[in-house]
């Protein structure tokens, strides 16, 4: 065979193989889709994606991710609606508030299936509802928060005006450390391995009901109805990859968090985003699997913010969510 021949038979190969999918398209063959993160900064939740994009399962799918890091915590959802991003990472709670308001945006895989947020204190500084009168006590101003919160007071029997509001700009562990406060508002994946690798102990910790907090699913996965009524092919692929990945993380993840920290160093320590990824997947699959959402993981959490007079009514799950991405 001559050497023409050779090339013309190899780029005949290769296209068949490019068209049943055996090879990944080019570059400039990707479809771009925008993720826009909850955070200012990345931190191991991030995995998966990063996986996504480092082990090659979103360019399998034919499409290239690019991570959006957002100014506030409180902007996921506006650059959705408005067409910044393609595919969200927030908490459920922004999507009722959002369903509320009337936000064109909807959540498309859960990313955990539980409450994991809480208090938490120093190690062996006793911890109870009882003893939360006159604290200091940190808070975010993100969604979460704020829908949690009310809880809190009410299984204690108090006011605002009974302990003391802080609001924290950035972590509230490091607050608690320093003794700046009383109490940490957070979810365990994010303290407890801070506390741990800094005190060598374990915090004091009042954990979803026993905080008086509903066990709600605290993360997803969202997009705007319109990108999805346009987009869900791609939407599906990116879908399918995510899932891949955050399987494959599941199942390394040393490795999973050692490829986070090289790329995203100032995310914490290796031996932090170890402990934190594992204590994340852990609440990831749930009896239904990755992703898979039910009235019951939703309805739940729009009951508990109109019983606390957060939100008016609580809506059809079809206001707050779709599986359509996982069909």
């Amino acid at each position: 065979m001559t050497y023409t021949k050779l090339l013309s038979a190899t780029a005949g190969l290769l296209a068949l193989a490019t068209a049943f999918g055996a090879v990944p398209a080019s570059a400039a063959d990707l479809t771009t889709v925008r993720f826009v993160y909850d955070w200012p900064s990345a931190d191991f939740e991030l995995i998966p994606t990063l996986v996504g994009q480092q082990k090659g399962f979103y360019e399998a799918e034919g499409i290239k991710v690019d991570v959006i890091f957002p100014p506030d915590s409180q902007t996921t959802a506006r650059l959705l609606a408005v067409g910044q991003a393609e595919i969200g990472f927030e908490a459920t709670t922004d999507v009722v508030f959002g369903a509320a308001q009337g936000i064109p945006i909807t959540s498309v895989g859960l990313y955990t299936k539980s409450n994991n947020w809480g208090l938490f204190g120093r190690p062996d500084e006793p911890l109870s509802l009882d003893n939360l009168k006159g604290k200091s006590i940190a808070i975010y101003t993100d969604s979460w928060t704020k829908a949690m919160m009310p809880f809190v007071l009410k299984a204690a029997k108090l006011t605002e005006d009974d302990v003391k509001l802080i609001i924290a700009q950035d972590s509230d562990t490091n607050l608690l450390l320093a003794g700046k406060i009383d109490i940490a508002t957070n979810t365990e994946n994010y303290l407890v391995p801070q506390v741990q690798e800094t005190l060598k102990k374990d915090p004091t910790a009042l954990v979803g009901k026993a905080a008086g907090a509903p066990d709600v699913p605290v993360w997803t996965y969202t997009a705007s109805t319109d990108y999805l009524a346009a987009h869900g092919d791609v939407a599906k692929k990116w879908m399918r990859a995510t899932i891949k990945a955050t399987e494959w993380a599941a199942e390394h993840p040393e490795e999973a968090a050692e490829m986070f920290t090289k790329a995203y160093p100032e995310g914490g320590s290796l031996a932090y985003n170890v402990s934190g990824w594992k204590l994340t997947a852990a609440l990831m699959k749930g009896d239904s699997g990755y992703m898979m959402q039910e009235d019951k993981n939703w309805l739940p959490i729009a009951q508990a913010l109109k019983d606390t007079d957060q939100i008016k009514e609580v809506l059809p799950g079809s206001k707050y969510y779709t599986n359509e991405l996982l069909k």
